[in-house]
């Protein structure tokens, strides 16, 4: 095993154990307190721009590839405000890819909400980093809505980085929001 290949599967163990204790230790706090959840189930598409320095010393963009999104969003009854998301995605267009997303999300008011969180694909190569963004919620019914989700993501980690530099995604959202 190269020292690259080891690193990576340290850093996808590290990050696979950091988003499954997140999710953990919030879900073992809400239990004991005897809240509900309240749960919202996504599915969407995005894309974007993709940048990164290929050995130019200039980073460079491109249209980054289309995804489909599935997630959840999970928060106490108590307080709407505070929750956990997950999320699989599948790059669809060229060369596909696979990956996740786990991270905290704080939510302003009903309709506006901002989170950060990891970010990685895991088939066919690997990538890993952290990302942030904002969600806007358009109500369309009592428990259903349309979001529209701006996001900046860094993943400097991974067998799939342009000429071994950060590789930077800046993508958009849309998608149908229901309530599970």
């Amino acid at each position: 095993m190269t020292v690259s290949t080891r690193f990576s599967f340290v850093v996808r163990r590290v990050c696979v154990s950091a988003a499954t204790l997140l999710c953990a230790t919030f879900l073992a706090t809400q239990a004991h307190a005897g809240e509900g959840w309240v749960l919202d189930g996504e599915a969407g598409l995005g894309t974007g721009l993709e940048g990164g320095d290929g050995g130019t010393g200039k980073i460079g963009w491109r249209l980054a590839r289309l995804r489909v999104v599935g997630g959840l969003d999970m928060r106490t009854d108590e307080d709407h405000s505070d929750g956990i998301r997950v999320r699989a995605f599948a790059e669809i267009q060229k060369r596909g890819a696979v990956g996740a997303e786990a991270g905290y999300t704080r939510w302003i008011s009903p309709r506006f909400g901002v989170f950060a969180g990891l970010v990685g694909t895991v088939v066919p190569e690997t990538l890993f980093g952290g990302g942030f963004g904002a969600r806007f919620s358009i109500p369309l019914g009592k428990r259903t809505g349309l979001f529209i989700e701006p996001s900046f993501d860094a993943l400097p980690v991974g067998s799939d980085l342009p000429g071994k530099s950060i590789l930077l995604w800046g993508l958009v959202t849309v998608g149908i929001n229901v309530g599970l």
